[in-house]
């Protein structure tokens, strides 16, 4: 397939830690794929430098101490070494969330790839500017890579509340994997359901029934109509892994509105979820 079925250029945002080797190879998997321009980038924060530093007395007369960059320049492009597709290499210092928006500025309608989010329940705070700039972005396609590459995107799950936002989610997961099997999961709640007794289960199927119509409207609109639909009574990021775990999805797609990713993704509590413990590849778009 050419580029232009897919993203029209990737962008790999990298902190050379292991926890952005999965990312990587996907990355090179993609690439490979769509032949499409490719770049990995990497960014020299502003600290203090580590102990590394070689003791100034006795030092070999071949020694030239290297700068931050310089090392982060060689570990990277050694990670493309014999790779099929030509990658470009950007080494920035400073400020990675301004450094990494800057490059999408140049890119043409890029994927974005990266690790996963951090654990632990100070996940969002953790990730800090870098993803909430990227998401603040309109159009930003964010895959951010949990599992290793066994295969090319297969079977891609949808987590949707029928919103505008998850359209555009929709429309750009079949873009990027047109091949993939797509199915979209809305879970749903009934207000005030514990105070119901003989109507509980009445109360649920209607609810069902309203969302599973609202659902077919909304794969009506986006054009989509051959795409799996299921209806839930439930926590959407536990059905979204109870789905991963028995029927199996090889990506998990969000859709943000984009009005401050900081309070609309990672401080949503349901979006907090889905990006803390769904344990799958996720891809998240800026609608």
């Amino acid at each position: 397939m050419t580029g232009t079925t897919h993203a029209r250029s990737l962008l790999l945002a990298t902190d050379l830690s292991p926890r952005c080797d999965r990312a990587t190879d996907r990355a090179i998997a993609l690439a490979g794929a769509w032949r499409v321009r490719a770049v990995a980038a990497t960014v020299v924060e502003w600290v203090e430098r580590t102990e590394r530093n070689v003791p100034r007395h006795d030092l070999p007369g071949w020694y030239t101490e290297p700068s931050d960059a310089q090392l982060a320049r060689h570990r990277l492009a050694r990670e493309f070494e014999g790779a099929s597709h030509p990658w470009d290499i950007s080494v920035g210092e400073g400020v990675a969330g301004e450094q990494v928006s800057g490059l999408l500025d140049v890119l043409d309608a890029p994927l974005v790839v990266t690790g996963p989010v951090r654990g632990g329940a100070m996940a969002p705070v953790v990730l800090g500017s870098t993803i909430d700039r990227l998401l603040r972005r309109p159009g930003t396609r964010l895959l951010m890579v949990n599992e290793r590459v066994h295969r090319p995107y297969r079977r891609l799950l949808l987590a949707s509340d029928f919103s505008p936002a998850c359209m555009i989610a929709l429309q750009q997961a079949r873009l990027l994997f047109p091949e993939a099997k797509l199915t979209v999961l809305h879970g749903y709640s009934v207000p005030m359901l514990g105070l119901l007794d003989t109507s509980r289960d009445q109360a649920l199927a209607n609810a069902r029934a309203a969302q599973r119509e609202e659902g077919r409207a909304f794969l009506r609109e986006a054009g989509l109509d051959d795409v799996e639909l299921l209806v839930e009574h439930g926590d959407p990021a536990r059905l979204a892994q109870q789905y991963v775990d028995s029927v199996g999805a090889d990506l998990v797609v969000l859709g943000t509105h984009g009005r401050g990713a900081i309070h609309e993704l990672l401080v949503g509590s349901v979006a907090r979820r889905f990006l803390t413990t769904v344990h799958a590849d996720m891809l998240v778009v800026h609608g």
